[in-house]
């Protein structure tokens, strides 16, 4: 399965409730191998070259804030750098998928993949879960969560589909917009379908 969501809609939330519902599922998390990735030398040679030196301190570490700037304000630079990290980020997905696979040690599989409706991120997954909650919300949570301004959070959310246009292609939709309690419930309601 694949699990989806705009920023701050609680995915990473919903994650961890899966994973105390179920200890056995195997969750691939893309955000933490961009996090990954971007500390690998030879990925920031490739983002440098990308997107300009500026984006290196002088040690060569990649300044992501420098990164996260230029990307927001700039649908161009953002696709090269999506040109870049998308198809690392999906291989290490599939070889997760398959090693998983190999060592039988999981009966469900997840993928947890922000953008993957706005990246046509396909790994060969059956169904794909939405986590949504209104842009509200997701605009309060990245101010108090993150302690972006105005601008940044309106370029990050301009960055991706808005929430309510990726409900028709999703197949199961959790409402986050309540207490934890609320979309543990639903969880709850929505693994007896699953064929585990």
């Amino acid at each position: 399965m694949a699990l989806t969501g705009g920023i701050a809609t609680g995915k990473s939330t919903f994650c961890r409730m899966l994973r105390e519902e179920c200890p056995d599922v195997a969750v691939f998390d893309c955000d933490a191998s961009v996090d990954r990735l971007l500390g690998v030398p030879g990925v920031v040679d490739r983002i440098r070259e990308a997107l300009g030196s500026a984006v290196v301190d002088a040690e060569g570490r990649l300044r992501r804030d420098v990164v996260r700037t230029l990307v927001f304000g700039n649908s161009g630079r953002r696709r090269d750098l999506e040109a870049i990290l998308h198809p690392l980020v999906r291989e290490e997905c599939l070889e997760f998928k398959a090693q998983t696979a190999r060592q039988g040690v999981s009966p469900l599989f997840v993928a947890d993949v922000p953008l993957l409706f706005e990246g046509g991120f396909d790994y060969g997954h059956e169904k794909s879960l939405l986590v949504a909650t209104t842009r509200g919300t997701q605009v309060a949570r990245l101010k108090s969560r993150n302690g972006f301004d105005d601008m940044m959070v309106e370029a990050i959310l301009g960055a991706q589909w808005p929430v309510e246009d990726k409900i028709a292609p999703a197949d199961v939709v959790f409402w986050n917009e309540g207490p934890e309690s609320v979309l543990r419930r639903q969880l709850l309601r929505f693994l007896p379908t699953l064929d585990l």
